[in-house]
């Protein structure tokens, strides 16, 4: 028996191009999906498609009810769909495969222009204070840098989590980090410089305000509060969620103006990195200006079952992970410029979602996301749209601010995780950096996307098998250039060193 494949396959998405069975003329032109494949009017040699109920209309599409496939629409009555993305997607991707084949049968490229922008280690210099932190924690890094996003930008922070996270156990392995900076750190440094306040229905607001000094009341007959918290580089305030309103209050002095308001005083606060935790935020009380007061909101989930039998392997209670983590200063992070047209198409996703006073920490937070997750600008600006509004508007802003070339390009690059070869991934590479070359002295790539896509190329490479051959990415293009060069002197004995190097296709 003969048999027939489906030019279509369940799910996608289809233009009716003519009507026929099953199409009414009035369907002409809509984009439909394909719902089940089977054949048509009982003829085994004609294949059918059914399309999604969604689609169906009373007047215009046949009824399937105890039809089985009798009734489906005809192959020839379909044209596969494609996206204004997906066509200038795939337009980007020929134009790279033609610039390929251009620059394999050039002889004028010479091998400077591509040396001169050959692949190097274009991360930002390190920050001047490295953090190293220490943990029996599993899974926490990405807490570990929200806290030092909280801290270099000095904004409240809150950590919400079911009981049992690790929540406060991932402050105080941060806490102390922090305090063992100098490497001296001792137990009345952590003793007064980290506060943490464990908060229920019961708690006073005089346990924030503070309390009278007793021992100057009766020495020297003066009246002072000690107020720890204002004292403290880092304060942490656990369940906040139960505190009392009147809690609340006297904390939110000390988040936002950094002063601790008692009476007629008005004692500054000291605070570095300051975090509260809770298990959820009343749904009662989302709107609440409070929990506004917080622009960083991290999620601390549950490890995953495969993440815990990693915990397991490595030694349960004994599990030990460090991580060294960049915290820059404010004269690092004032040293950064973002372009204005990135931050109006930042704008243009977050405008309506964010008030203005949230808005106006933007340049900064992204600046401080760029050195503590090392990555450029414009991944900085993704993910501080994410931060502050969802994981939604973050892929949003990066469709905007990312080319067509640079999405073409970043593909090429995740392919290189495929490569196990050397040859091959000194091809790859090879091919990859004369796209990047090219597409920079054309000016549609700026200097700030040529980093960001040769500093993901070093990132695969570090974690690829050729990196375990010893070889560090300007070896590798080296080699390749070198030989090369053999083979063309050998194609051509009269041709100098020099003259290769010229002719070089690369």
């Amino acid at each position: 028996m003969q048999r027939h494949t489906h030019k279509f396959n369940v799910g996608d998405k289809v233009r009716i191009i003519k009507y026929g069975s099953g199409c009414h003329s009035t369907t002409v032109g809509e984009i439909v999906t394909i719902a089940e494949l089977g054949r048509y009017d009982n003829e085994k040699t004609k294949l059918g498609y059914r399309i999604e109920e969604t689609h169906l209309k009373t007047n215009s599409w046949v009824t399937f009810e105890n039809s089985g496939h009798n009734r489906m629409i005809g192959e020839s009555s379909f044209e596969l769909y494609k996206s204004p993305d997906q066509i200038l997607q795939e337009k980007i991707e020929s134009e790279i495969e033609s610039e390929l084949i251009k620059n394999r049968n050039s002889i004028n490229l010479k091998k400077s222009n591509i040396m001169s922008t050959k692949v190097k280690n274009l991360n930002k210099s390190k920050v001047a204070e490295e953090r190293q932190i220490e943990t029996s924690l599993i899974n926490k890094e990405e807490i570990f840098k929200m806290l030092a996003l909280a801290e270099s930008i000095k904004l409240p922070i809150l950590l919400v989590g079911v009981p049992g996270t690790g929540k406060t156990k991932t402050v105080v392995d941060y806490a102390k980090a922090y305090l063992n900076k100098d490497g001296k750190m001792t137990v009345a440094d952590f003793m007064q410089k980290l506060y943490i306040l464990e908060t229920d229905e019961g708690t006073k607001s005089s346990e924030v305000k503070g309390m009278p000094d007793l021992e100057k009341l009766f020495v020297d007959n003066k009246y002072e509060i000690m107020a720890p918290i204002a004292s403290s580089d880092i304060v942490v305030i656990n369940e906040v969620d139960k505190a009392s309103s009147n809690v609340r209050n006297s904390l939110l002095g000390v988040m936002n103006e950094k002063f601790l308001f008692n009476g007629k005083s008005k004692i500054p606060c000291n605070w570095q990195l300051f975090v509260a935790t809770c298990n959820e935020i009343p749904k009662e009380e989302e709107n609440s200006p409070f929990w506004d007061r917080f622009m960083l909101k991290v999620n601390v989930s549950r490890i995953s079952a495969g993440e815990m039998t990693k915990y397991y392997a490595n030694g349960a209670k004994n599990y030990s992970e460090k991580f060294v983590i960049g915290v820059p200063s404010q004269a690092e992070i004032d040293a950064l410029d973002i372009p204005s047209s990135k931050l109006e198409k930042f704008l243009e996703v977050g405008y309506n979602k964010l008030s203005d006073r949230t808005l106006t920490f933007v340049p900064n937070m992204a600046k401080a996301v760029s050195y503590i997750w090392n990555i450029s600008i414009d991944k900085a600006l993704v993910k501080v749209a994410s931060i502050m509004i969802n994981n939604s508007a973050g892929s949003e802003l990066q469709n905007k601010l990312y080319s067509p070339e640079v999405k073409a390009l970043m593909s090429k690059i995740e392919q290189l995780n495929t490569i196990n070869t050397a040859e091959e991934m000194d091809r790859r590479l090879v091919e990859i950096e004369g796209l990047i070359a090219g597409y920079a002295s054309q000016g549609r790539l700026d200097e700030s996307q040529v980093a960001e896509l040769e500093a993901s190329v070093h990132y695969i490479i570090d974690a690829s098998p050729v990196k375990q051959r010893g070889q560090d990415i300007e070896d590798i293009l080296s080699e390749t250039f070198s030989q090369q060069e053999e083979e063309m002197l050998a194609e051509s004995p009269d041709m100098s060193p020099a003259d290769a190097a010229v002719a070089s296709p690369f």
